[in-house]
């Protein structure tokens, strides 16, 4: 990702970021503009650890694919 944004002293700067540091960049740029991690995420993905086990605990990874995206062959890996 490329941000083109002020330094602390008003001097134009441009950040290249890339995997990890590109995501928290991303969020701290979100939190700027008002948005939460919530306002992006799949309600799906919002649990707690005792109903995450109770759903999903000892189920095979396509079982729970198949569950939230459904069985669609696009979304399977490719190998």
């Amino acid at each position: 990702m490329r941000v083109e944004c002020l330094d602390e002293k008003g001097a134009s700067r441009v950040i290249e970021a890339s995997g990890w540091y590109a995501r928290i960049l991303q969020h701290e740029i979100d939190h700027l503009n008002g948005a939460l991690y919530i306002d992006r995420m799949h309600s799906r993905s919002l649990t707690s650890l005792e109903n995450f086990n109770r759903m999903w605990k000892n189920k095979p990874l396509q079982e729970i694919r198949d569950a939230l995206l459904g069985s669609r062959d696009d979304l399977q890996p490719q190998h």
